[in-house]
């Protein structure tokens, strides 16, 4: 039988491992996981607010076409949502860590109409994540069309 105080140097121990030990490298993987999704929603709510918080001020994101914008030059891209927003949906995602830094690799589908037709394209993106005070943020983009 335990006696309290052994049970009371168990608890010590255990509670003293806990806040010793980093995250596991998994646990920032699904952080960083969830992080997309939550970029992903807010693209499709045209939600400027939250891709502000999730974005760092040094962002640089590289279009499918090759032109290059800073985080300003993006929300302000957001002011004026078209008529018929397209939906973004993340169908794969890889996230590998180095340190304070986490690269996700995205497979998204857009669907939604342009002029009248339906249309729906698959990106790849490669995201940057750098962990900061306030949280891990989106420091680079670079998005690609797939080939269909």
């Amino acid at each position: 039988m335990l006696t309290k105080t052994t049970c009371l140097i168990v608890a010590v121990a255990l509670m003293l491992s806990q806040s010793c030990a980093k995250p596991a490298a998994n646990d920032v993987s699904i952080e960083v996981q969830l992080l997309e999704e939550e970029m992903n929603s807010a693209f499709n709510r045209f939600d400027a607010a939250t891709l502000d918080r999730l974005w760092d001020e040094e962002l640089t994101f590289v279009s499918p076409n090759g032109t290059v914008a800073n985080k300003a030059a993006r929300l302000d891209g957001l002011k004026s949502p078209p008529s018929t927003i397209p939906v973004s949906t993340n169908e794969s995602m890889l996230v590998k860590l180095y340190g304070e830094v986490a690269v996700a690799v995205v497979v998204s589908k857009w669907e939604g109409t342009n002029e009248g037709k339906p249309f729906s394209t698959n990106f790849r993106a490669t995201h940057v994540w750098r962990k900061r005070d306030d949280g891990w943020k989106l420091v680079a983009a670079h998005v690609s069309q797939m080939k269909d």
